[in-house]
C-alpha cells in the first residue's frame, strides 16, 4: 500500500516536468530554420514511415517484437530467468521469475529498432567506410524513432496489465520523458540549433521555480 501510495504521488510530482518538457521541447523544434541533407532525410524518415502505417500495413508484430524483446532483456539484466516468450500480431507475453517497475515498463520507453539501427551503423563502421551511406542511417533513426513513437501510442491506448501494475499515473510520466530525451538527444545531434542542454537548464528551472513555490504557499498556509 505505501509503495502504491508513493509510485502515485510521485507520478504526481512528474506532471509539471512533462508539461515543461513538452512545451520546451517545442520550443526548440520551432528554432530549426531551413534544413540541411541530412535533417530532411530523418523528417523524410518520418514521414515515410507514417505514410505506411497509415495507407498500408501496420507493423504491429515487428512492435511485439521489439517490445518483448526488450521485456525479456530488461529481465535478465535485473537477474531474471525467461521461461516463455511469446511474439504475434495481436500481442505477445514474457514469462519471467523477476518483477520490478523498470521490467514492467522499459519495452515503453527505448525504442528498440533506433538502437538496433545505431548498432548496425556503429558495427558496420569498424569494418568499413559508412560515410556515404550517412543519408540511409539518418533516414532508418527517422523511420525507427516514428515506428516506436506511433506504435506506442497505439498499443497504450488498450489496457496493458504492466502498465496497470505499475500505475497509469506513475508509468506515463517517466514512459513520456524517456522518449522526449532520445527523440531530442537525436534532434540535438542531427540539428545544432536543437539545445538538449539548454532545453533541460530551461525544464529544471522552470520546475524548481514551481516546486519553491508550491513549497512556500503550503507552509504559509501551515
Amino acid at each position: 500500500m505505501i509503495k502504491k501510495i508513493f509510485k502515485l504521488l510521485f507520478g504526481i510530482a512528474l506532471l509539471p516536468v512533462v508539461v515543461f518538457s513538452v512545451c520546451n521541447f517545442f520550443k526548440e523544434i520551432a528554432a530549426i530554420p531551413l534544413l540541411s541533407a541530412a535533417q530532411a532525410m530523418f523528417l523524410y524518415g518520418i514521414g515515410a514511415y507514417l505514410a505506411v502505417h497509415i495507407f498500408l500495413w501496420k507493423p504491429d508484430i515487428l512492435y511485439v517484437f521489439g517490445h518483448e524483446t526488450t521485456h525479456a532483456l530488461t529481465a535478465k539484466l535485473f537477474g531474471g530467468r525467461i521461461f516463455d516468450f511469446k511474439v504475434s500480431s495481436k500481442g505477445g507475453s514474457v514469462k519471467t521469475d523477476k518483477q520490478n517497475t523498470a521490467i514492467a515498463i522499459m519495452q515503453y520507453m527505448i525504442p528498440f529498432y533506433t538502437i538496433l539501427v545505431c548498432l548496425i551503423y556503429v558495427t558496420a563502421g569498424i569494418f568499413k567506410d559508412v560515410k556515404p551511406f550517412t543519408g540511409h542511417f539518418v533516414f532508418a533513426l527517422g523511420f525507427s524513432m516514428a515506428f516506436h513513437l506511433v506504435q506506442t501510442a497505439e498499443f497504450l491506448k488498450q489496457k496493458q496489465t504492466d502498465i496497470i501494475k505499475s500505475g497509469y499515473i506513475f508509468s506515463m510520466p517517466l514512459i513520456i520523458l524517456a522518449n522526449l530525451v532520445i527523440i531530442s538527444g537525436i534532434l540535438s545531434f542531427l540539428f545544432s540549433e536543437f539545445s538538449f542542454k539548454d532545453m533541460s537548464l530551461e525544464i529544471f528551472q522552470q520546475t524548481s521555480d514551481l516546486y519553491v513555490k508550491f513549497g512556500s504557499r503550503c507552509s504559509d498556509s501551515c
